[in-house]
């Protein structure tokens, strides 16, 4: 990307952040209005308690703040935390004294902010497109943009710079006083511990569905080798040894030849039964641990590939095979699209976490999206709470680095 198209990106970025906020903000301007009616509500459902007059007014009011704080904390943590929202957090119950609290401050907090919000909105477009119209206003009506006098065509076409000025405290402000009132609304409503526990239950549950995903498409993967290999290779030892049943009394050494081809289908059969176990959970793991499993996979990989593993211990089963899968993973991805003539693979474990790093030096330009199996490689680490870094310029070289925790 040149220098000029950075420079737009970073523009049309900021803009949309403004953007953001400046809806944010106007649905701030929206619940201050509502805010205001609830407040008047509760007073007049007290001022009628205080004269003996029976009325349900209390309990509606009180189910309008309750609707109007949930959609208040919705919008805040969409605007704070949209990662959580994305993955489904239920919607959020205040108790009654925080949302009265709440309610007074946001009759005040959310009509400031959209009307800054309207004032520089209204600035820039003002601003920038009064040369257009300036002078079908009569002289006593003459505009001031920003203190600006306009009433003459060299005054007219200055006023795009004050509306440059107005667009750049629009991109500045709006963004950051939204991200404040959401934050204002979050401590006032939500107790930061409980925030904070909402967040990691939607964590876990998120992680909880990728390795149910993931655990899926390993049984699927499971079956359909079981049943495109193993399981013809079965059938055809079976209909050997019908045909030498037949043959029998008839061509003794007819049968003794399908005998033989039956043995050599039950030797494939094995092999590839062998094969599948192998990829549920390698034995080399469970006999000589996650180094020795390392290693016996580069010997046996297309592309050259090192190995540096000194003094990494034995680990909780589980850890070591999702390390080694994701070494698997990874080797396949450097022999099927790097076109690279090197790898390595380096692993250790430090402070209850163990690292692996796998480096190849083929052409880089890796991509989750394209069918890599990087995205299964993040997904089989997330499901341990682990992190992943790639790193894949075109050119290469393609550095994948994993940690996985070995208590989770």
């Amino acid at each position: 990307m040149t220098h000029a198209g950075e420079l737009l990106y970073q523009h049309r970025t900021a803009l949309e952040r403004a953007a953001h906020g400046a809806r944010y903000a106007a649905s701030a301007g929206a619940g201050a209005l509502r805010s205001w009616m609830l407040l008047g509500g509760f007073l007049l459902s007290h001022v009628l308690t205080v004269v003996f007059i029976r009325t349900p007014l209390f309990a509606r009011m009180t189910a309008l703040l309750e609707k109007s704080t949930e959609k208040d904390v919705r919008l805040a943590c969409e605007r704070l935390d949209r990662d959580s929202v994305r993955a489904g957090t239920p919607p959020r119950r205040v108790a009654f004294r925080p949302s009265m609290y709440w309610a007074a401050t946001h009759s005040l907090t959310g009509l400031v902010s959209a009307l800054v919000a309207f004032v520089l909105a209204v600035g820039v477009v003002v601003s920038l497109t009064c040369p257009l119209w300036w002078w079908l206003l009569p002289p006593e009506l003459a505009v001031s943009p920003g203190g600006y006098r306009v009433d003459s065509w060299p005054a007219a076409l200055l006023t795009p710079v004050v509306g440059l000025v107005y667009l750049g405290l629009f991109v500045f402000c709006v963004p950051r006083l939204a991200d404040w009132h959401a934050l204002l609304a979050r401590q006032i409503l939500l107790d930061p511990d409980r925030g904070r526990l909402r967040t990691r239950i939607a964590e876990v549950t998120a992680l909880r569905q990728t390795a149910l995903e993931a655990h899926g498409l390993e049984l699927r993967r499971i079956e359909r080798d079981l049943h495109d290999g193993t399981q013809n290779r079965l059938v055809a030892v079976r209909m050997h040894l019908g045909l030498v049943e037949r043959l029998l009394a008839e061509d003794p050494g007819r049968a003794r030849e399908l005998v033989a081809v039956a043995k050599g289908a039950a030797d494939e059969a094995l092999g590839e039964l062998r094969s599948v176990v192998r990829s549920i959970y390698p034995p080399i793991l469970a006999d000589q641990g996650l180094a020795m499993a390392l290693e016996s996979l580069a010997s046996r990989s297309a592309v050259y590939c090192s190995v540096e593993v000194a003094g990494l211990p034995r680990l909780p089963a589980a850890v070591e095979t999702a390390a080694y899968f994701v070494a698997t993973e990874a080797l396949t991805n450097v022999v099927k699209h790097s076109a690279a003539t090197r790898a390595h693979i380096a692993a250790c474990e430090e402070g209850g976490v163990v690292g692996i790093r796998i480096t190849d030096d083929g052409r880089g330009g890796a991509d989750d999206h394209q069918g890599s199996g990087l995205s299964g490689i993040r997904q089989r680490v997330a499901a341990f709470e682990g992190r992943t870094r790639i790193s894949s310029p075109p050119g290469g070289p393609t550095t994948i680095e994993v940690k996985l925790p070995c208590a989770f």
